[in-house]
Parts: C-alpha cells; sequence; structure tokens
C-alpha cells in the first residue's frame, strides 16, 4: 500500500471518477444549459477524488474538507484549476466568497454533521443566485443502514445499538456515527434555508448505478419522473438539486 492509499478515508478511494461522472450527468440532464460551469465548490470532498475528476469540466474547482490529505497535493500538482481548503460548514462563508459558487456538491455530507440546517445555510450562502447544489446522503426510513449495512440499527438509540453490534461480534460498531434524515425533515429544511429542490432520484438512476447492475439501472431510468416523486421517502438514498431562490 502505498503513503497517499495509507491515508484515505476509511470508506476508501474507490471509483471516484465513476462516481463523479454521475453526479455531473445528473446535474446535466437535471439543469440542462442552466448549469454553470464556473466555480464548483466540493464540500466535505475527503481525500479529493470526486473535486479531482470534476476540475476537468469547470473553470475553478475547490474541494473542502475539516481534515487534509495526503492526495490533494497530487491532485492540486495535476490540475491548475483546482484547490483544497481544511474547514468545515462552519468557516464555509469566510473561506469562499458570498455568492460566488455556480454549482455546490454536498454528497454524503449532511448525515455526518451536528447541524444540518447550518450547513444549509452556509451552502446557500456562497451560491450566486440562481445557482444549484447536489445534494445526496441516506434515507432513515431505509431499513439497512448505509455505512455498516446492518439492518434498522440507525432506528435504536445510539449507544444501545452500538453495544448490540459489538455483542454480536461486529468490529464495526465505532462506524454507526451518522444520523440521516427522512425526506420530510430534509424539505422542510430545504424551504427554511432559501432553497427550490426537486428530487434527481430519477436523473441520477439515468446517469447509471454500479456497473454490475446496467439492466436495473436502464429499467428504473424509464420509469415516469412523477413516479420517482412520488417513491422519495422510501428510496435508499436521496439525490435532490437545490436551487438558490434568491435574497
Amino acid at each position: 500500500m502505498d503513503e497517499e492509499a495509507a491515508h484515505d478515508p476509511r470508506w476508501g478511494q474507490e471509483d471516484r471518477d465513476r462516481k463523479a461522472a454521475a453526479i455531473l450527468a445528473t446535474l446535466q440532464l437535471h439543469c440542462g444549459n442552466d448549469l454553470g460551469r464556473g466555480v464548483w465548490l466540493d464540500i466535505g470532498c475527503g481525500s479529493g477524488g470526486i473535486a479531482a475528476a470534476l476540475s476537468t469540466h469547470v473553470e475553478r474547482m475547490i474541494g473542502m474538507d475539516p481534515e487534509p490529505w495526503e492526495r490533494w497535493r497530487t491532485y492540486r500538482a495535476q490540475r491548475s484549476n483546482l484547490e483544497f481548503q481544511v474547514g468545515g460548514y462552519g468557516v464555509l462563508t469566510q473561506a469562499v466568497a458570498a455568492g460566488s459558487c455556480d454549482v455546490v456538491i454536498c454528497n454524503q455530507v449532511y448525515e455526518h454533521v451536528d447541524d444540518p440546517p447550518a450547513l444549509l445555510a452556509a451552502i446557500h450562502g456562497v451560491l450566486r443566485r440562481g445557482g444549484v447544489c447536489y445534494f445526496a446522503g441516506p434515507n432513515l426510513l431505509w431499513p439497512i443502514e448505509p455505512h455498516v449495512f446492518w439492518p434498522f440499527v440507525h432506528w435504536l438509540p445510539r449507544a444501545g445499538a452500538q453495544r448490540l453490534m459489538r455483542m454480536l461480534g461486529s468490529n464495526r460498531a465505532a462506524d454507526l456515527d451518522a444520523w440521516s434524515w427522512t425526506s420530510w425533515t430534509l424539505t422542510r429544511h430545504f424551504r427554511a434555508a432559501g432553497f427550490d429542490y426537486r428530487s434527481a432520484v430519477g436523473e441520477r438512476l439515468q446517469a447509471g448505478l454500479a456497473p454490475s447492475m446496467p439492466g436495473l439501472s436502464r429499467a428504473l431510468a424509464h420509469l415516469p419522473r412523477p413516479l420517482f416523486a412520488m417513491l422519495t421517502p422510501l428510496v435508499p438514498g436521496f439525490v435532490f438539486v437545490l436551487r438558490k431562490c434568491g435574497d
């Protein structure tokens, strides 16, 4: 294992290019010609693979994470329009100019922060008027917790769930550290933060699932979009496109 790989996040570095391509395609399908290509921000970027892959499609790409990662140096050396900053949503509006971003990527982040409404407010602050946010994360109602792949443990009191996992022989109890919400809670906070929003699960499926499931991806992609909207509360993971309404 090389030095960079040894310092990757615990969730790994695999498939970053594919995930970045799916995010970009989802936004293109959803926004069309309205998708700005100027300044993009990936908040909670981790070791930076998605930000690096997206940087080839935009004028300026900023990756931001609460801690620095070894791979940042390599990515910065390869892409002159890519920069990384250490920080969280609490300092976002000091690190990035207000109203300067065309697109913010908030992918699998909301469930890991202690104040998701503050995260949304910070994203709203750095987006230009009409700018968009790709917002994805897990659904509390889905019975399998996506970080530890155990059923129902995220519905239990956290300390008790972790004790139960240890009693049953799991060494992943400490990884049960995410707090997901329902679609109703999320959309209420979208509105409170000043966003228009729409589920983009259909576009994300059209953009492609895992390579091992191409048939399922094609089949689901052809379902009517209103059906996806109806099924949003029940999907394993949410994908929303948020648009800043104005000030």
